[in-house]
């Protein structure tokens, strides 16, 4: 037996003698943190014990600390656990991160990076998140499926969608559809078509154009066919109004002018006389047309 032992031994001191590490082996990464509070820099996210000195004396002590917690944890029922660690659960020291009612955050290991931005501060975030609902699509996000969206499908879900900025649906002549090539014929008639005489048309087919044409190049040609038979788009209205015919102003300055106007009632279609105090800066100004466009007034 005790040559046994004494082999055993002269083994182990031949693989500590083999194998050495040094600080130079394992550089620290950056981001790292100094060890706070009295810890030692190779102390776990439970604050284990003292670190490992690299030489095979340490690995020795290492050894016997080993086989000395070990003979002890079988004594006590043959677990392995450390006395530290019994005396630690005794204390009430837990392992782990531990995030305190009062929203402080403790035993962070000394290699973690301790602010808001790092693993630490999204573990209080997802924390704070099992108690306040409304955290949850913040922390956790939302699941698309279950808010019914076929997220398999080949097609656009929605073929109306404007975009996240549109305040509207497209409307059918701004969807893409799939049509066959014979109903491809704007590129060989837009040429052909005779030009508008929009000065031709009477002011109930300008309404109509107006109202019909919402964000259309019609729309603005009819907006300035309108404001050449004197009629004016009121900014804060939102109706056109012109001067009756006939009437005189009752009061009239630089900035306003008050009498009695028409208003174009465009729910019921009907211009409706009434008097008005009409300041001119609530007054919408002409409208630019493009020269390119084949209109004529």
């Amino acid at each position: 037996m005790r040559k046994h032992a004494i082999i055993q031994n002269a083994q182990r001191t031949t693989r500590a003698s083999e194998f050495q590490m040094s600080s130079e082996d394992f550089p620290a990464l950056p981001g790292t943190q100094t060890t706070r509070d009295g810890a030692s820099p190779g102390s776990g996210v439970g604050g284990g014990g003292p670190a490992n000195s690299g030489t095979p004396a340490g690995d020795k002590q290492q050894g016997q600390q080993q086989q000395g917690q070990g003979d002890t944890g079988t004594a006590t029922g043959g677990t392995g656990t450390p006395n530290r660690d019994a005396q630690g659960d005794k204390n009430g020291n837990n392992k782990g991160i531990q995030t305190l009612p009062d929203g402080r955050v403790t035993n962070i290991p000394a290699s973690m990076v301790s602010d808001q931005f790092g693993i630490v501060g999204l573990l209080t975030f997802i924390r704070a998140a099992e108690t306040d609902p409304n955290l949850v699509s913040l922390a956790l996000g939302q699941d698309l499926t279950a808010l019914g969206l076929n997220l398999n499908s080949a097609d656009n879900l929605y073929p109306t969608f404007g975009g996240p900025w549109a305040e509207h649906p497209l409307r059918p002549q701004d969807v893409d559809y799939h049509v066959p090539p014979e109903y491809l014929i704007n590129h060989s008639i837009r040429d052909k078509l005779a030009s508008m005489k929009l000065s031709r048309y009477k002011d109930d087919l300008l309404f109509f154009m107006f109202y019909n044409s919402v964000g259309d190049v019609l729309q603005i040609a009819a907006a300035s066919e309108l404001y050449s038979r004197e009629w004016r788009y009121h900014i804060e209205e939102k109706v056109w109004i012109t001067q009756v015919p006939g009437m005189v102003l009752i009061e009239k300055t630089a900035t306003y002018e008050r009498g009695t106007y028409y208003f174009f009632d465009a729910q019921n279609w009907r211009k409706v006389a009434k008097e008005f105090h009409l300041d001119y800066s609530k007054l919408e100004g002409r409208p630019v047309m493009n020269q390119n466009l084949h209109l004529s007034s």
